[in-house]
């Protein structure tokens, strides 16, 4: 999974490099020459969109989602790795949720024809990218239990940060 993550790594990066040059081209054609770069905010919003569901499948892919470790220290080894084995699939259900209704959304929105003001992008096509991005973070969060679970229990005392 490593090539995979930095794939999704290596697109993030570019995503955020694509809004920053966005964002800088806007502002000088509006500083100095009174021009700002039509559809600079929807380019920026889509973009942001797209870099965070992206970002779903990296953090889970690296471990470096928000946990609270009140009582770890006091689980035995056992019970801690199958702790995180069902963490894993309660977030993958959760994330596949998510995707099922942003499914829907975009569905709904490309029946209404909906484009963004400016660029003209129908806004059904950006749902159902994120929606995609949900499902591959769902299969993410399954890989991730499968790890877990085969991973030996000597191994599980770094459950942080394992990295891409």
């Amino acid at each position: 999974m490593k090539p995979v993550g930095r794939a999704f790594a290596a697109l993030s990066g570019a995503a955020i490099l694509f809004m920053m040059a966005v964002t800088s081209l806007d502002v000088i054609g509006r500083f100095f020459f009174n021009a700002p770069l039509t559809g600079a905010f929807e380019m920026t919003e889509i973009t942001m969109a797209l870099v965070i569901f992206a970002g779903l499948s990296l953090a889970a892919l690296a471990r470096e989602h928000i946990t609270v470790n009140l009582f770890e220290s006091r689980i035995p080894e056992r019970v801690r790795r199958w702790q995180l084995v069902a963490g894993n699939v309660v977030c993958a259900a959760v994330v596949a949720v998510m995707a099922w209704r942003i499914l829907e959304r975009g569905n709904a929105l490309l029946a209404s024809r909906e484009t963004t003001l400016v660029l003209g992008v129908m806004r059904g096509h950006i749902a159902w990218a994120m929606a995609t991005l949900c499902v591959v973070a769902a299969l993410v969060f399954l890989y991730c239990a499968w790890r877990d679970a085969r991973r030996p229990l000597d191994a599980l005392g770094d459950t942080q940060g394992s990295g891409l």
